[in-house]
């Protein structure tokens, strides 16, 4: 099996932030998204792993070739047309070959067990697995019955309504079936080969965090902190706990970064330029944000790049 990290977007939701950062190389806890999908990735024991780019895809490039992390040769596929979920299967069909595909979404966290993922799917005789979290409001429903997806956004009867995750694993006739060009949704294709194909659904209903969207992104931090099992999901989302610094007083997290004052229930992912009187709450703050005494933000993304509220 190989993984393709989906890395392409334009990260609208964001802006303007994605307008100098790419949507996987935002920060969580302090580390770029991309970084913590491709250790889950591999932890999982997937040695080949393809990227595909299309905004602002030097700096994804440029990360991977100036990370250590980054051991195994990385393919990046780059898309001058962006071409979709389904689309950016085409551009990799020879590199793939005849092997079966994890897909993670690039701005996705989870505790999902990636490994027990495989097992059911292999075991399953399906031509592709969904990871469904329970229902969310606002998303596009699946239909679960007996652990099969027996429909995409009409209701079928005695099926339970579920969300799809944003990881799943494609069969060599699932990609065989995906349209040779064009922009495309691979939901398309999930919803054509419904009805003579299995599609396993794998139900996921631990940590799970979609970082594109700002009021999300934030709250994934707050989920992350206030869970009973705090130190398990940081290690199951490949994070160290070891270099955060928790200040009960301003109810803060500090990470790789001094303790500085006028930072309420706010992440703080590394040094800033600080001073006195500050009044920042409910903030993340990127490594390098100038925050001055004239400074008075909430619900915020701060960032030596862009802000942008979340309110």
């Amino acid at each position: 099996m190989r993984a393709l990290l989906l890395a392409a977007g334009y990260g609208t939701r964001l802006k303007p932030l994605t307008d100098h950062v790419p949507k996987p190389l935002t920060l969580f806890m302090g580390r770029p998204i991309l970084d913590l999908v491709y250790e889950k990735v591999r932890a999982a024991g997937l040695r080949e792993v393809a990227v595909n780019t299309h905004h602002l895809p030097e700096r994804i490039s440029q990360h991977i070739q100036n990370s250590a992390l980054y051991r195994q040769p990385i393919h990046l596929s780059h898309e001058p047309e962006i071409l979709g979920t389904g689309g950016s299967l085409n551009p990799l069909r020879p590199w793939l070959g005849r092997e079966d595909l994890l897909i993670f979404n690039g701005d996705i966290l989870t505790t999902l067990d990636l490994a027990a993922l495989a097992s059911a799917y292999e075991g399953s005789g399906a031509i592709a697995a969904m990871v469904l979290l329970p229902h969310k409001a606002g998303t596009t429903p699946v239909y679960l019955k007996e652990g099969r997806v027996v429909g995409i956004g009409e209701a079928v009867a005695g099926a339970v309504k579920r969300t799809f995750a944003g990881v799943h694993i494609l069969s060599e006739g699932f990609v065989a079936a995906v349209p040779k060009s064009g922009f495309l949704s691979v939901i398309d294709t999930y919803k054509a080969l419904l009805t003579e194909h299995k599609v396993l659904g794998f139900e996921h209903e631990g940590y799970w965090a979609d970082l594109g969207i700002p009021g999300d992104y934030f709250e994934a931090h707050e989920a992350l902190w206030q869970s009973p099992d705090r130190m398990g999901v940081a290690k199951a989302l490949h994070l160290d706990p070891e270099s955060w610094c928790y200040d009960a007083r301003q109810e803060s997290v500090f990470i790789d970064g001094p303790v500085l004052d006028g930072f309420r229930r706010s992440y703080v992912f590394g040094p800033v330029a600080s001073a006195a009187g500050l009044s920042i709450e409910r903030c993340l703050v990127y490594p390098g944000t100038e925050v001055t005494k004239h400074d008075q933000a909430r619900d915020k993304i701060l960032t030596p790049y862009a802000s942008l509220s979340f309110a």
